[in-house]
């Protein structure tokens, strides 16, 4: 029998007010129905809606750990299809890891901000070589800690990142694990039923080929790449920069180049990326991008007003980069990648071609190399005379002489250089002059294509001066030179601190400044 409103009509006053009240509690219900964290419903959140979440790690000493540990959750929490993520997680994460630690309420707002209806807010506490885990479950929009579970576990490594992540999403969130359960003992699949084929027989089908599952072509060690890079980036960057320095140099010398130069930033991106591959293990090709970045933020940053390179600012920003910066997105990018293992990697000394220098020094640097040097000089000899009854000093008009010779140059390091040499020069005064075979033992520190040189000589006298003696002649010399390319422009002064001559009453010292141009063999 059909209900009308005239049914409703003739119902007895208890019978109307008992439907009221059913009406109204299951309109309560749905709208209670709606705070249901996992699948709200209502006008502005139909059925399908999935509760947005994030996480946020904090506590850490190393700052990889951190967000390594929120990527992994997130994945965690996510992949179970009850969740969904928000996003952008990057964006999320940097802007509250721009502050060394922050409160409940500060996490729960900016995730709100980024469209999270909750939030799992993690703090790591290191202690006794393990970590204490204190996992929060809050919502964004009052705040408010909807469960909370604490851990005690190691993280020493990436498997260790991904199994407590899983336990946490399982113990915080209700998420099962997604691994499927082994089948019961002695299961075994049905057998299709046998076949009847042409010529009588009763065969079965032939089983189908398993399906090939996607495996790594080759593995690396995550922790191996990372500690060639700590250790090789800065010197390989410094090394583009000095060999951008002495190209430009060069260019613009009577000796330049005849092919054109390569545009600086080209030059510099294409000189740090090729000298890191050369260090990168076998698999670990698709790490190359994050160094690609890095490299144009420092280029970016050495930047000149029209955008071209600064070559001026390019030191100062090489100087200033952190290299940890780039460490850590190496980190976070192998936490979700199969094919990276996290193993202990002892850095093994013999990697340095050179022989062993110090973790600064790039593998191509020469440990000795000679060089040729041949110039012309000024040098005069400035006297003391003294009698029993006055003394007076001046010095007498310069001649002209030159010098050739052979250097020994000992690359200590990049910076640092020792220079002994041997070297035939002409000393002297106006109408006079000797011939010394000279030893100079020089310290030179080097910047870029700049040497500043100075350290002891000795001169062996080979003729002396008209009515003169000639006695051996030390002193100091100094000098500041040019590496462009190959060849060497510099000057150098001779300040000569002992008598060479036996004349009575005089004491004679050999004053040179000179000008050498020299080869780099």
């Amino acid at each position: 029998m059909a209900f009308s409103i005239f049914s409703l009509m003739n119902l007895s006053y208890f019978s109307k007010k008992l439907l009221f009240v059913i009406f109204f509690a299951c309109s309560f219900m749905s709208v209670f129905a709606q705070g249901e964290p996992g699948n709200p419903t209502g006008p502005e959140k139909p059925a399908v809606y999935l509760w947005k979440i994030t996480v946020y790690a904090q506590g850490a000493s190393d700052a990889g750990i951190n967000k390594s540990f929120s990527s992994k959750l997130l994945s965690a929490i996510a992949q179970s299809g009850k969740y969904a993520e928000i996003g952008d997680w990057e964006t999320f994460y940097k802007e509250l890891s721009k502050s060394p630690e922050v409160g409940i309420g500060q996490i729960a707002g900016t995730a709100a901000q980024h469209g999270a209806d909750v939030v799992c807010a993690i703090s790591l506490t290191e202690a006794f070589g393990a970590y204490s885990i204190s996992a929060r479950l809050v919502k964004t929009s009052d705040s408010q800690v909807l469960k909370t579970i604490s851990l005690d576990r190691s993280l020493n490594s990436l498997d260790d990142l991904t199994i407590v992540s899983n336990e946490l999403a399982v113990q915080l969130l209700g998420i099962q694990s997604q691994q499927p359960a082994p089948p019961p003992s002695g299961f075994l699949p049905p057998v299709p039923p046998a076949q009847q084929y042409p010529g009588g027989a009763m065969q079965q089908p032939a089983a189908e080929a398993p399906v090939p599952q996607n495996e790594c072509t080759s593995k690396f060690n995550i922790n191996e790449l990372v500690s060639k890079i700590q250790s090789g980036f800065p010197a390989t960057l410094k090394d583009c920069s000095a060999t951008l320095a002495k190209d430009i140099a060069l260019s613009k010398s009577p000796f330049g180049k005849k092919t054109p130069l390569k545009e600086p930033k080209s030059f510099m991106t294409d000189c740090a990326i090729d000298g890191i591959k050369q260090k990168l293990p076998s698999g670990a090709d698709e790490y190359i991008k994050p160094v690609e970045s890095f490299v144009q933020n420092i280029l970016n940053a050495a930047s000149a007003a029209g955008g071209g390179l600064d070559v001026a600012k390019l030191s100062s920003a090489i100087g200033g980069m952190n290299v940890m910066d780039l460490i850590n997105d190496l980190k976070i990018k192998a936490a979700n990648d199969a094919c990276v293992s996290s193993e202990p990697y002892t850095p093994v000394e013999a990697e340095n071609e050179s022989g062993g220098g110090d973790s600064g020094d790039d593998g191509d640097r020469k440990i000795l190399s000679f060089g040729l040097r041949f110039g012309v000089n000024l040098s005069h000899l400035y006297a003391d005379y003294r009698d029993r009854y006055t003394s007076s000093s001046g010095t007498y008009s310069s001649t002209l002489g030159f010098q050739a010779g052979l250097l020994l140059d000992i690359a200590a390091s990049n910076w640092f250089h020792i220079q002994p040499g041997v070297e035939y020069i002409q000393k002297g005064m106006e109408d006079f002059s000797s011939s010394y075979i000279e030893i100079p033992l020089l310290l030179s520190l080097k910047f870029a294509a700049v040497r500043i040189n100075a350290g002891p000589y000795i001169g062996i006298c080979l003729d002396s001066y008209s009515g003169i003696s000639c006695n051996i002649d030390y002193g100091v010399s100094t000098g500041l030179g040019f590496d462009i390319g190959m060849f060497y422009i510099g000057a150098f002064y001779d300040y000569g601190l002992t008598d060479v001559s036996d004349r009575p009453n005089f004491d004679f010292y050999n004053r040179t400044l000179g000008f050498n141009l020299g080869i780099n063999l």
